[in-house]
């Protein structure tokens, strides 16, 4: 292990100094450079993190985090190569470089879409003309304060020197003179009532304005005496109408108003006017693109005339997304409270203090209780005592929040004090202002389950005892099958070496008579070796078949293209015959060697039992062998067809059979064995083999094999 480290820290490289040829200058060139470098780097991220941190109100904070990061990376990057000028250290060198790279490409992709964001924001020259355009309305508004004053001072200034005049006339004119100055005081007195309670009005107007504006609530005021609306801008948005395009009329008001809502809105209002009150509903309206919206609506009469309503003002706001969460809230509860109530299973809300506050039906028919029974009652009161400690543990998990839902088994004891097995699966409903409310729990009877696993676990003892047996029997046959092989290989070796030698005396004998014996004992002699060679052939073949199946192959990818060229090439078929395979035959994971021999066996057959085999055909092609493949399932069908003499309906089975031939062997070489190992190594992978054939209509072989796209997985055993 410390090999491999210490492979992977230096490897088999040389310092970077070498490619400097140690030149002391061009060394410490580079040192110092890289060094500055990142020392830059390190100052100039160190600089960014700190402005960040002093300025919490920075914009797109993420992305100076992100610079700084990658600003601190490429200084990493230097100093690496400072590192590896002594110590070739370049696998560690890389990563720190594809680390800047991706933190590069995080703050590119970062940068990017913030790009338009950081052009919108204002320049330091426009932050300056907008500070002194606010200076300028400052100074303005001061001097038109300072110009009243002035106006002011010049009023009392000029009112004193008329007092000054009207003193120096004559007394008949004092009495004028006092009625003036009542009259000019009351005027002063009216002219500041009247300015105070104008700008009082004004600034309540703003802030009623402000207010609307922020809610987003529109204004509407309704002579009723003459009929005339005035609706404001929002108004007018809030029932679907561009501004200015609507006419503002009670009969424009209706036709928006959904059908269902209108004659309870018009006797809300109608009953409003009646009583010189005020009302309040909630109706819906169309848009023009057909979508309905909810709209909340005020009003109240302000200017009663005779006993009679004369104007009604009032107030609408645009409450869709608010009343759609609250229908869907309705909804949902509605549904909850179905599955709770219908539910096939156990189900119950509890508080925090493990109290019952809702049991279902059938939770109640569960345990033998009614829900009265249940409500107020603590879980652990009819908990089997010795799950109380499991239950506490859960319970304080949920409520302090360590866990959001937990699943258990427990006891249960039914109201006749019999338990009874459950799973309980227990979730916290919690809102996000207060926190956890309460506990909800299902309750699956799981009686048959228990009763099933114990069942399972003695079934699962039986196995293990029959798994032992099958050990003991498997080592058995495995020993068995193994003094099998060692006999048939020495019976094989004992059978065949007096064969070779009968067949070499037979040799001998036709070399040193030969001329000098008939002609008949020549036939005889052929015959003798012939006899041996197919003895011979017999013995392979019977040793071959004894072995299908018993041999350890191992899986591997096989690609049945090239498997079957290299077939047909060792086979080399004559020029007469033509085999033909697809070239999009797939690639499985099987035993190749297996695979190929079946495909061998079946394709030498057609060649070798073929009536043009030994004649010579006029044609260039007399023969040809068709091989096809079709996926079915988890299965591959193979077929080797061929143009042959075919095979009777009654042969069909019994060609499967060992040592059987169609043919006298005298007139035809052939062992019989072929088709039986093939029968018997399809088999042996879990397929099936079968033919289709008819006399002078050629014969079709169909396997099967297992298709496995990928390797099977090892025993953990």
């Amino acid at each position: 292990m410390a090999d491999s480290i210490q492979a992977l820290w230096l490897g088999p490289y040389i310092p970077h100094g070498h490619c400097y040829l140690w030149q002391p200058g061009l060394v410490w060139l580079h040192l110092l450079s890289d060094a500055i470098i990142a020392l830059s780097y390190w100052l100039i991220a160190g600089a960014l993190v700190y402005f960040v941190q002093r300025r919490p109100d920075v914009p797109f904070k993420p992305l100076f985090w992100l610079f700084a990061a990658f600003i601190a990376a490429c200084g990493a990057t230097h100093l690496f190569s400072v590192w590896t000028l002594w110590f070739p250290t370049y696998w560690v060198s890389g990563t720190m470089k594809a680390i800047t790279a991706l933190v590069s490409l995080a703050t590119a992709l970062e940068l990017v879409p913030r790009l338009p964001l950081a052009l919108a924001l204002p320049n330091a020259t426009q932050l300056m003309d907008m500070n002194k355009a606010l200076q300028e309305e400052i100074g303005d508004r001061k001097q038109a304060e300072a110009n009243l004053r002035t106006a002011e001072a010049e009023v009392r200034q000029l009112n004193a020197t008329l007092e000054e005049r009207v003193q120096r006339r004559t007394a008949q004119l004092e009495a004028a003179k006092q009625q003036i100055e009542t009259l000019l005081g009351q005027e002063r007195q009216a002219r500041g009532t009247l300015q105070a309670a104008k700008d009082k009005l004004q600034d309540i107007a703003e802030r009623l304005n402000l207010a609307l504006s922020a809610a987003q609530m529109g204004t509407w005021d309704w002579q009723l005496d003459t009929g005339s609306q005035i609706w404001s801008v929002q108004t007018e948005h809030i029932l679907g109408f561009e501004p200015g395009t609507a006419s503002h009329t009670a009969e424009v008001w209706a036709e928006r108003v959904h059908p269902n809502d209108l004659p309870a809105m018009e006797a809300l209002i109608d009953r409003a006017i009646a009583t010189q009150g005020e009302f309040a509903g909630q109706y819906r309206v169309r848009w023009p693109n057909e979508s309905w919206h909810w709209v909340s609506a005020y009003g109240r009469v302000v200017a009663v005339n005779d006993q009679r309503s004369q104007r009604m003002v009032g107030v609408m706001q645009d409450i869709t997304p608010a009343k759609q969460a609250e229908l869907a809230l309705r909804a949902s509860e509605t549904r909850f409270r179905a599955v709770f109530e219908q539910a096939a299973v156990g189900m119950a809300r509890l508080n925090l203090q493990g109290q019952w506050i809702q049991v279902n039906q059938k939770l109640c028919d569960l345990l033998g209780y009614q829900p009265q029974e249940l409500i107020g009652q603590s879980f652990q009161a009819i908990t089997f005592a010795a799950d109380h400690a499991q239950d506490e543990h859960y319970l304080q998990q949920l409520v302090t929040g360590a866990e959001a839902s937990c699943q258990f088994e427990k006891r249960y004891l039914r109201r006749d004090g019999t338990p009874i097995w459950v799973l309980v699966t227990v979730s916290v409903e919690s809102d996000e202002a207060d926190g956890p409310m309460a506990l909800i729990a299902i309750i699956e009877d799981i009686e048959a389950r228990q009763t099933a696993q114990a069942e399972l676990r003695q079934r699962a003892d039986e196995m293990a005892q029959t798994n032992l047996v099958l050990a003991h029997t498997t080592a058995l046959l495995e020993r068995r099958n193994a003094e099998l092989d060692q006999f048939a290989y020495v019976a094989s070796h004992d059978l065949k070496a007096p064969l070779r030698a009968i067949s070499n005396l037979a040799e001998w004998i036709g070399e040193d008579l030969a001329g000098q014996i008939p002609a008949e004992n020549c036939h005889q002699l052929e015959l003798l070796r012939s006899r041996v060679q197919r003895m011979e052939a017999l013995i392979n073949g019977l040793l071959e078949y004894s072995r299908v199946g018993r041999r350890q192959r191992s899986i591997v990818a096989v690609d049945i293209n090239v498997l079957l060229a290299n077939v047909i090439d060792s086979l080399a078929p004559p020029k007469s015959f033509q085999v033909e395979i697809p070239t999009d035959l797939p690639t499985i994971y099987s035993h190749k060697t297996v695979l190929g021999q079946v495909f061998a066996n079946l394709i030498n057959n057609a060649i070798k039992h073929h009536h043009c085999a030994d004649e010579d055909c006029p044609e260039d092609i007399c023969g040809t062998v068709r091989v096809a493949c079709q996926t079915k399932d988890e299965w591959l069908e193979f077929t080797v067809a061929d143009d042959g003499p075919g095979i009777a309906p009654q042969y069909h089975d019994k060609i499967f059979t060992i040592f059987q031939t169609l043919k006298a062997r005298d007139d035809f070489e052939s062992t019989g064995v072929g088709l039986a190992v093939v029968k018997k190594i399809v088999e042996a992978e879990g397929g099936r083999v079968w033919l289709t054939s008819a006399l002078g209509e050629g014969t079709t072989f169909y396997f099967t094999w297992p298709f496995l796209k990928t390797p099977p997985q090892p025993d953990p055993a």
